[in-house]
C-alpha cells in the first residue's frame, strides 16, 4: 500500500510538471532599503528583499531562515556567519561604504560637534540612535562619539531604536531633538536636516560586505542576482542614493 501511494504521488507530481522557481531572496541592512529597492526595480529577475538591522538578520539566517544573499552593514555580522559555517569567507566581498551624520528636525538651529553645545541641546531631550548591540550604525556612532569625547554627554539621553530607519522617523516626528544615522538615510527625507558629518577617522571604516549564504535555496537565482548587484547599472543606482560604491564613480 505504501509503495503504491508513493508511486501515485510521483505520477501526480510528474503530470503537474516542474515547480516554478522561487524568487531569489536577499537579507539586507535596513540602511540600504531605499537604494537597494531602487536597484532591484531595474533587475529582470524575481527577488524578495527583507530589511532589518544586520544583527537581527544574521541571527535569522543562523536560525535557518531561507535566504540566498546577505548584505550586512558591517563585517562583524558577516564574520559571525562565516564562523557559524553559513557563509564561506572566500565569497565575502566589500560592496558599499557610507558616512555618519548628526541629524535634527528641519527647523532646528545649527549645532557644532562640541560637548557644551550638545549637552545644552539635549537638556531634558533625547538623541535617537540604533542600538549599538544590534545595529552597526549604532556601533559606529558609539565608537565615533567616544573618540570625539562626546559619548558621556549623549549616553544618558539615548533613545535606542531598532534600526537606522526608526532613528530617522523619530527625529522627523520631533520625538528626538538629535539623531545619528548614515548619510544615505538623511538624503531627501522630509522633516530632517543634517547638522554635521562625523569625522571618518573617528570610527572604523564603514564597510557593507555582500556574500551568498551557504546552501542558498535558490542557487541559480542567487547567482543571477549577485551578478546584477555587481554590475555597473546597479552600482550607479546605489551611488545615486549617496552610497560610496567602488567602480561607480561614487567612491
Amino acid at each position: 500500500m505504501k509503495t503504491r501511494l508513493l508511486a501515485g504521488l510521483a505520477l501526480v507530481v510528474g503530470l503537474a510538471g516542474p515547480a516554478a522557481a522561487e524568487p531569489a531572496t536577499i537579507f539586507a541592512a535596513a540602511s540600504t532599503s531605499r537604494a537597494l529597492d531602487a536597484a532591484l526595480a531595474a533587475y529582470s529577475g524575481d527577488v524578495v528583499a527583507s530589511y532589518a538591522s544586520s544583527g537581527t538578520l544574521a541571527r535569522q539566517i543562523e536560525q535557518g531562515a531561507p535566504v540566498d544573499l546577505f548584505l550586512s552593514a558591517n563585517p562583524r555580522w558577516m564574520d559571525h556567519l562565516v564562523e557559524a559555517g553559513l557563509v564561506r569567507a572566500e565569497d565575502v566581498r566589500p560592496y558599499l561604504s557610507n558616512r555618519l551624520v548628526l541629524i535634527a528636525p528641519a527647523a532646528a538651529a545649527a549645532l557644532p560637534l562640541e560637548a557644551e553645545a550638545i549637552a545644552e541641546r539635549l537638556d531634558g531631550e533625547r538623541l535617537a540612535v540604533a542600538d549599538p548591540e544590534h545595529a552597526p550604525v549604532g556601533r559606529y556612532s558609539q565608537q565615533s562619539l567616544q573618540a570625539l569625547g562626546l559619548w558621556s554627554v549623549v549616553e544618558p539621553a539615548l533613545a535606542r531604536t531598532q534600526d537606522t530607519n526608526a532613528t530617522v522617523a523619530l527625529v522627523a516626528r520631533g520625538e528626538a531633538v538629535l539623531g545619528l544615522c548614515y548619510r544615505t538615510d538623511a538624503l531627501d527625507v522630509p522633516g530632517i536636516q543634517v547638522l554635521a558629518e562625523l569625522p571618518a577617522d573617528s570610527h572604523p571604516p564603514i564597510v557593507y560586505p555582500l556574500a551568498p549564504v551557504e546552501g542558498a535555496p535558490e542557487v541559480a537565482g542567487a547567482r543571477d542576482l549577485l551578478a546584477f548587484l555587481q554590475s555597473a547599472e546597479a552600482r550607479a543606482i546605489l551611488a545615486d542614493y549617496g552610497f560610496l560604491v567602488p567602480g561607480s564613480g561614487g567612491s
